[in-house]
């Protein structure tokens, strides 16, 4: 592409130095320095990331807005995948529904069971896609997912969170980034059963990879890494931190370094202190979550800790956790499928045998439709899963869908939690009840590996950066060239023009006008200009088709009747979803890096209309009773896709803002009465 001097890739200003992508260069011009350095650095990784998988295929959620289309064939592709899968997970399943029949799945205080471990390990489940040669089963993820779900499904979530934490993020990091030396030595032990976690949260940090305190330093007299993760670097929130198991551990090199790097650490089977002579210390403690009780969830004390030289992972930290977390997403999914299905059997066992007011419950609309929303968020999460999953292997750069995947997963499985209480009543918070203990988990899957609205907001950012890049950089440049003063240094935060608009135009005059002078005499302008228009013909030579029934088009004939007008509704939605965002784009002009909301809101329309889609092709592939399923749950994503105004909603979407700034304004200040003489708890785990 031809750059120009108001191309922001290319000027030097420097506020933006250092930040690679057009996103974190936009941050710094808005004036938010430090999150566009966090940005940026974040970004880098996950491109790293890319290039390490080798995606040369583009999204697939990028080319239903931008074009072109994705063929039937593709959007059919995960379709089949269960029953190509299950045969491989068969034993793995067994075994453990086995060991919960015979009531020896769970110790006496609820968390998983060595003999559980044993059985599951006999069967190859904890080395299930690790390589044969190094023990493993050998066995891909589609498999891995499929075993998940059903685990998931009959009560035995907790074994699912296990096993994908081991396989995904902490022996997939092995297997992408770990040397010939680091596989031989570390996959048989995961292979063999034992637990492997990936250690990057902190007491004071949370995801933000590039965050993270604890660090590093070279013992060169004897030959070893020493790791401080002690006070508030503590790492915090470990799932699968056991005595005795690995850890992935994300760390800075020395204590101000600003490259992360990620180690392989063997945990003590013992706690260590100073009192027994040792020259470091190391405590394992529970992090006291009341997510994933029947998981081990540690926080890890380390201090002057040993780790031999050749345990690091020569990697960035963050680049590996990008690698692997496309993954994790597809197994939280499968999972998020299993727990949805195990809400709908327990409901309607109920619903079936219980007489409620007028017969049987499942007489009755309400119940009916809880019990059509519990299906249909179980299908739509197996769809998205194994959409994702097949799309992965055939080479396809997964950005957008595994966010939306996770994103879509967790919120469906949310929803079905509340139409299962709806059907059971009290008895669903029965401590007994599986229900009731899933309810935890099932709360917890929208915010691990990130909180899904701003994973949301990530995805826009994937799906619409080409378009940004080539279209939008201009304006971007030209509004930034106004925010400098005549040394070309940034102006003052309240002296920053982000978008040229009638209040902006009254108080600053001058610099508006200068602004629109330039955006003529911009090239990025005519190109985004030329862009409107050939997009605009060809929606109008479009239009006469819509007069046409979907039955007599070939693209959308092969449906099933009842799916064909969701199938067609979604995708000419999502192509209009272009404009949607370049509204967005024109309206917020450079405060679009601060309003989060529209984003949001953006994102939230692109994964119901994508659930959407991918529900109705999945479903053409099954029988009847999963099409019923899919046309209810499409009609439900319809409903909610309606609800979200966002270019009719602009003003109020302002309005809400100004709300939103002056309510949070006034709790950040300490100024909210409604807070007076509420004192608040501490946190059990202080981070100062």
């Amino acid at each position: 592409m031809t750059t120009h001097a108001d191309d922001p890739r290319t000027r030097k200003d420097p506020s933006t130095a250092g930040a690679g992508s057009l996103a974190a260069q936009a941050l710094a011009a808005a004036g938010d320095v430090a999150q566009a350095r966090d940005v940026g650095a974040l970004d880098a990784a996950a491109a790293g990331a890319a290039q390490r998988l080798g995606r040369t295929k583009q999204s697939l959620v990028e080319r239903l807005i931008y074009g072109p289309s994705p063929g039937i064939a593709e959007l059919r592709s995960g379709a089949g995948l269960e029953e190509r899968a299950a045969k491989r997970g068969r034993p793995v399943v067994e075994a453990a529904i086995d060991c919960m029949a015979r009531g020896v799945a769970f110790e006496s205080d609820r968390k998983l069971s060595a003999e559980l471990r044993r059985r599951v390990t006999e069967t190859g489940g904890y080395g299930f896609t690790v390589p044969a040669r190094f023990g493993g089963a050998d066995a891909g993820y589609p498999e891995l997912a499929v075993v998940e779900e059903e685990l998931a499904a009959n009560g035995l979530g907790a074994l699912a969170v296990e096993v994908s934490g081991v396989l995904t993020i902490g022996a997939g990091s092995l297997i992408g980034y770990g040397t010939d030396a680091q596989k031989s030595t570390f996959l048989p032990m995961i292979a063999q059963g034992r637990l492997m976690s990936f250690a990057l949260t902190e007491v004071g940090v949370g995801v933000n990879a590039k965050k993270v305190r604890a660090y590093v330093e070279k013992d060169d007299a004897n030959a070893c890494w020493r790791v401080f993760a002690d006070g508030s670097r503590n790492k915090l929130w470990i799932t699968n931190a056991v005595h005795g198991g690995i850890a992935g551990l994300v760390a800075r090199i020395g204590k101000d370094g600003k490259q992360v790097g990620l180690f392989v650490v063997e945990l003590p089977e013992h706690d260590v202190d100073r009192a027994s002579g040792a020259d470091h210390e190391f405590r394992l403690e529970s992090a006291h979550v009341d997510a994933f009780q029947q998981n081990w969830n540690g926080r890890i004390h380390l201090h002057n800790f040993p780790v031999p030289l050749q345990n690091r992972i020569e990697a960035d930290g963050v680049e590996v956790l990008f690698y692997c977390l496309r993954m994790g997403r597809c197994m939280l999914a499968a999972m998020s499928a299993g727990y949805q299905r195990m809400f709908a059997a327990d409901a309607a066992h109920y619903a079936r045998t219980r007489e409620g007011v007028g017969g049987l419950v499942v007489r009755h609309e309400l119940p009916r439709l809880a019990l059509g929303r519990m299906l249909g968020g179980a299908l739509q999460s197996r769809a998205l899963s194994h959409l994702s999953l097949q799309q992965d292997a055939d080479g396809v750069d997964l950005a957008g869908l595994r966010d939306l995947t996770k994103s879509a997963a967790a919120g469906a499985a949310l929803q079905s939690l509340r139409a299962c209480e709806r059907v059971l009543g009290g008895r669903s918070f029965d401590k007994r009840s599986r229900v009731s203990q899933a309810r935890s988990n099932v709360h917890v899957f929208g915010v691990v590996e990130g909180e899904d609205d701003l994973i949301l907001m990530g995805m826009v950012k994937d799906i619409t950066t080409a378009f940004v890049d080539r279209y939008m950089a201009g304006m971007l440049g030209v509004i930034q060239s106004i925010n400098v003063d005549v040394e070309k240094k940034p102006l003052p935060k309240d002296q920053l023009v982000l978008r040229i608009a009638p209040s902006t135009l009254m108080r600053w005059p001058k610099r508006c006008l200068t602004a629109t002078a330039r955006l003529f005499g911009n090239r990025g302008f005519w190109r985004l200009a030329g862009w409107t228009l050939g997009n605009a013909l060809v929606e109008l030579v479009r239009l006469p088709g819509r007069l046409i029934p979907s039955a007599w088009l070939p693209r959308y004939a092969s449906l099933p009747a009842p799916l064909r007008r969701f199938a067609r509704f979604a995708e000419r939605k999502l192509r209009g979803r272009r404009w949607t965002y370049l509204g967005i784009n024109l309206w917020f002009q450079l405060e679009l890096t601060r309003a989060q909301i529209p984003i949001q809101r953006f994102g939230k329309s692109v994964e119901h209309l994508v659930s959407i889609l991918v529900l109705c092709h999945h479903a053409s592939q099954h029988d009847a009773s999963q099409q019923r399923v899919a046309a209810l749950q499409c009609a439900v994503l319809e409903d909610e896709f309606r609800g979200l105004r966002i270019l009719s909603g602009l003003r109020a979407m302002d309005r809400m803002r100004e709300h939103v700034a002056a309510v949070g304004g006034d709790v950040e200040r300490g100024a909210s009465s409604l807070l007076d003489g509420v004192e608040p708890q501490p946190f059990t785990h202080d981070w100062r």
